[in-house]
């Protein structure tokens, strides 16, 4: 009996030593992975925190990031989820993506609703910690008002005067915008110390219209036009069915904006004339006007096609497509029957297209 103790215990010590060291091992391996995920998780944190924001004006904002923000964080597609990575209080939200400045490695111009003035802020971005700033009430300063069509009018601002649309001063456009790019500081202000007051994205912004006799209309920003062509003047459109009254005075007016010479008198402006049509494939086709526009009126815009069996669809321009007096336009939903001849209606008649047909590849 002895004898088979003195064979157990040396067993059971073995056992005992394997399992200690087993729990051992695994506490330690518990450990280091703990760790590990502390520091992914610090490092998300570190990526995702804001260092500063400065409220350019009342509709912008300028934020810096630990980090650069990754390329879907910053994809027009997504949108709507890069909304919902920035959390604001008091109501206040992004509009549009947040842009790159040219030179920077983690400062991002953003757009965001109107500013309350007086109203302290915090924005917490992802699971980043929350920082605070101070509402800003600053307007933009824009020029003047134009009237460029029955149903559109611009706004314009000029470089010169101190004022300069984003899109010239974001890495994003920095190639398509040419000569009109320049880089500025934290500060805003270029290499020569001018300081520069930043329109920020237009999306869904609006202003209104009063008419002469007291009539108040709002209009919508036509998107990809405030930096059209090389000017800064973005375009406003009235709702579908109104149209500018010939003789009367208006007076623009925006809660984002003042304007030196807000008023305008309306006259008669023919609509564009198309002058033929000649079909891409199924779903596109390119518009010829009789004359090259001169600026981006296009944009917005759709055109009904009646077939022959008296079946109708509806085409849209692609934004930015336009060349001279051509511009590209895409069928919504459905594709064009091979071979079929279709009647050329512009929708809400901002344009004429006597005797012009469309016949489809």
């Amino acid at each position: 009996m002895t004898k088979r103790l003195s064979i157990i215990a040396p067993i059971l010590l073995t056992v005992t030593f394997t399992i200690s060291g087993c729990n051992f091992f695994n506490k330690q391996t518990e450990q280091k992975e703990g760790q590990t995920q502390q520091e992914a998780k610090k490092d998300v944190k570190q990526t995702e925190q804001i260092t500063d924001i400065k409220p350019l004006n009342i509709m912008t904002l300028q934020v810096t990031f630990a980090e650069p923000l990754s390329e879907e964080d910053v994809k027009v597609e997504n949108l709507e989820t890069i909304k919902k990575d920035f959390s604001f209080n008091h109501d206040l939200s992004i509009v549009n993506v947040p842009r790159l400045k040219i030179g920077a490695k983690s400062t991002y111009i953003v757009p965001v609703t109107i500013q309350k003035a007086g109203t302290n802020y915090t924005l917490r971005y992802k699971s980043g910690e929350t920082t605070a700033f101070d509402a800003s009430d600053e307007l933009i300063n824009i020029s003047q008002a134009k009237q460029v069509t029955s149903d559109t009018f611009e706004i314009e601002s000029f470089k010169d005067e101190g004022v300069t649309d984003y899109s010239n001063i974001i890495e994003a456009y920095k190639e398509a915008r040419g000569d009109l790019s320049f880089q500025v500081n934290e500060e805003n202000q270029d290499e020569k110390g001018k300081q520069y007051q930043v329109i920020s994205s237009l999306r869904d912004r609006v202003v209104t219209l009063t008419a002469g006799n007291g009539e108040k209309i709002q209009a919508n920003y036509v998107l990809f036009t405030q930096a059209a062509d090389g000017r800064q003047a973005p375009k406003f459109r009235l709702p579908e069915g109104k149209a500018l009254k010939s003789g009367m005075e208006y007076t623009v007016t925006a809660d984002w904006a003042v304007l030196k010479n807000p008023r305008f008198t309306a006259t008669e402006i023919a609509p564009l004339t198309i002058q033929s049509l000649e079909s891409i494939d199924a779903t596109s086709f390119q518009v010829t006007l009789d004359k090259d526009p001169g600026m981006e009126l296009f944009a917005g815009r759709s055109i009904e096609l009646q077939a022959e069996d008296g079946s109708t669809l509806q085409a849209q321009y692609r934004y930015s497509s336009r060349k001279g007096a051509v511009g590209i336009f895409d069928v919504k939903e459905e594709t064009l029957k091979a071979g079929g001849t279709y009647k050329v209606l512009p929708i809400n008649n901002w344009a004429t297209a006597d005797n012009v047909t469309l016949t489809a590849k």
